[in-house]
């Protein structure tokens, strides 16, 4: 009986292996819990319009907007651990969440695999061409001189433009009053139109608009400044040596996704990553290429956690 069930064992395990050395088989749906538009999107698509050509299949991104993250996060460890969801993720949902949340919809460590890392990137500080701060003091200064009279917007609560826009406060003293926005072109809309002051956001999708002119930046928030833009200085550079903030991003899928698929997205994701085309698309919106082992991700969240965790605290940021 134990030979014979040894014997049925192994035959499941060869018959399993075919199945999974051809994936994948079919599309593959990657969640973006972000809106159209965003930097999270625009990445998403390039890198995954990359990965359908190495993988032969199609992979199609499906926005899941809301919650900072979470709402698209919670519908991928939902799915299926089959390889054909998988998941963007960023410092916001892998990390940040675990404190700005009273609420856990999910165990991070225990309901994703990591895939591999994405891009950093950085987030700047934007406001209308005809704004008539030109630097980031006259509008330190002018935000103190009426306190909430000035307005910042940023991304919806759990990304790290809204926990940026705190640390922002803390650090430098403005007292700016904070709209979060869930999508980057409603916020774009009302920077543009005159409706709010400010923005922090990520940079790629603002690309566009600064070279054009449409508005004018007043600092980036990372320790260097970005490629993309080498004239903007930084918020350290400018009188707070403390402030550095970016935001890196990470493919995830559910756990207990076989291992074999996780090694088939992974090398695919890194492939994309070293292309020509995609390296230079990156690079030309001010985001570096990252890649590496899934290990590396969960690495770059050990090593975040600690510092996002005071940061959070200081700011005396929770929520439901």
């Amino acid at each position: 009986m134990k030979h014979a069930a040894g014997l049925a064992a192994l035959l499941l395990c060869l018959a399993a292996q075919p199945a999974w050395a051809a994936y994948p088989e079919r599309a593959i749906t990657l969640i973006v819990p972000a809106a159209a538009g965003g930097n999270a999107d625009i990445t998403a698509r390039l890198v995954g319009q990359e990965m359908s050509k190495l993988l032969g299949q199609p992979v199609v991104v499906e926005n899941r907007v809301g919650a900072g993250g979470r709402i698209g996060t919670q519908a991928l460890v939902r799915a299926p651990a089959d390889g054909y969801t998988i998941g963007y993720a960023h410092v916001g949902t892998l990390v940040l969440h675990r404190y700005l949340f009273k609420q856990q919809l999910y165990d991070l460590d225990r309901d994703l695999a990591p895939i591999g890392l994405v891009t950093e990137t950085p987030n700047v500080i934007v406001v209308n061409a005809a704004s008539p701060y030109r630097d980031l003091k006259s509008f330190i200064d002018a935000s103190r001189a009426q306190p909430d009279k000035l307005t910042m917007t940023s991304a919806d609560p759990g990304t790290t433009s809204e926990v940026g826009v705190k640390l922002f406060v803390a650090q430098t003293g403005a007292a700016v009053r904070q709209i979060p926005y869930k999508a980057t072109a409603a916020q774009l809309s009302d920077l543009l139109g005159g409706h709010v002051d400010s923005m922090m956001e990520n940079l790629p999708p603002l690309i566009g608009n600064l070279k054009d002119g449409r508005l004018r930046a007043l600092a980036v928030t990372t320790r260097q400044r970005a490629a993309s833009n080498p004239d903007v200085p930084t918020v350290a550079e400018q009188g707070y040596p403390d402030y550095e903030q970016s935001a890196w991003s990470a493919l995830v899928a559910p756990a207990g996704t076989p291992s074999a698929v996780l090694a088939r997205l992974n090398d695919a994701l890194n492939q994309a990553l070293r292309t020509d085309n995609v390296v230079r698309e990156l690079r030309s919106r001010s985001q570096e290429p990252l890649g590496g082992a899934p290990q590396d991700v969960q690495a770059q969240i050990k090593k975040e956690l600690p510092r996002w965790e005071n940061i959070i605290k200081a700011a005396g940021t929770t929520l439901d």
